[in-house]
């Protein structure tokens, strides 16, 4: 907006921004006043562009930056205040620690002067023990060489002692075991004649047993075969009261290796083969003795109506 201004006005405007430019060259702030554009003409004068500021407001700039002028000044005085006290603490730290340091020293030299005699007394007193062990050493010594030379003729003796013993008992030992041993060797000899003779006996008695077992046995199996042979034989009248003798050999499972007709009836014994051949295996024992036997039999074939 175009405000024409008297020149008296105009003079203390120009002023006032110029006291407002030197504020905002020396101090740093984030905001600026409000302003319009005004136009300054003056009688008889062409018509001037000037800045019209609040007058009030600007004062309470003024007084703003001039406030924060002082706290900044202040702030830099408390910290130059701050870093004088430091210091002064600081030196006041150092000599403390010197002197500290210098009592630390002294007391460690002191230390070091007190452990230097401790150690010289020590080797001292560790030389005088030395000196005196290795005294009692040689005496100890010499000790142990008389109790082993006295021990030495101890044991000596001891031991010859000890041998004779030994060879004695050794030698009555020797005799004692040689009756011994003869006793027991003529004991031992009468007790297996006896059990030689006992086995002997006991050998026949069940060789005697076991074949009067085995024959029983044989008979029995050969009465299973015959009547095996008989059941599967085909029969007519005109084999009743007739006969055939045929040879079976038999493996140890009762399989029949072989079957030869010896003599007889023509149609028993064609029967007969042709049965033993159906039957193919016979009840076998599984006793050696038995199958022994059993293995090559001739049987007399009768058909039983």
């Amino acid at each position: 907006m175009a405000l024409h201004i008297e020149a008296p006005l105009a003079k203390s405007l120009g002023l006032h921004l110029a006291i407002l430019v030197l504020l905002l060259f020396s101090a740093d702030f984030s905001s600026t006043p409000e302003m319009v554009s005004v136009s300054l003409e003056s009688e008889g004068q062409a018509p001037v562009e000037a800045v019209a500021v609040d007058e009030k407001l600007l004062n309470e700039r003024v007084e703003q930056m001039q406030r924060e002028r002082d706290a900044l000044k202040a702030a830099e005085e408390k910290r130059i205040r701050d870093l004088e006290r430091r210091a002064e603490q600081a030196e006041k730290n150092r000599t403390t620690e010197e002197q500290r340091l210098k009592r630390v020293a002294e007391e460690k030299r002191k230390a070091d002067a007190e452990t230097q005699k401790a150690k010289a007394a020590a080797a001292e007193a560790k030389k005088r023990q030395q000196q005196e062990n290795a005294k009692a050493k040689e005496a100890e010594q010499a000790r142990i060489v008389k109790e082993q030379e006295r021990q030495k003729a101890e044991d000596a003796a001891k031991a010859a002692e000890q041998k004779r013993k030994a060879e004695q008992a050794a030698a009555e030992k020797a005799a004692a075991e040689r009756a011994r041993q003869a006793a027991e060797a003529k004991q031992k000899a009468e007790q297996e004649r006896a059990m030689q003779e006992q086995l002997a006996k006991e050998a026949q008695a069940r060789s005697a047993a076991r074949a009067r077992q085995a024959a029983t046995e044989v008979q029995r199996y050969i009465a299973l075969i015959s009547d095996a042979v008989d059941r599967s034989l085909y029969k007519d009248e005109s084999m009743r009261g007739k006969s055939c003798s045929v040879n079976i050999r038999l493996a140890t499972t009762g399989f029949v290796t072989s079957v030869k007709v010896l003599g007889g009836d023509s149609n028993v014994c064609d029967s007969a083969l042709r049965a033993v051949n159906r039957i193919g295996t016979m009840p076998m024992s599984s006793d050696p003795d038995v199958y022994d036997k059993l293995k090559d039999i001739t049987l007399r074939v009768e058909p039983q109506f």
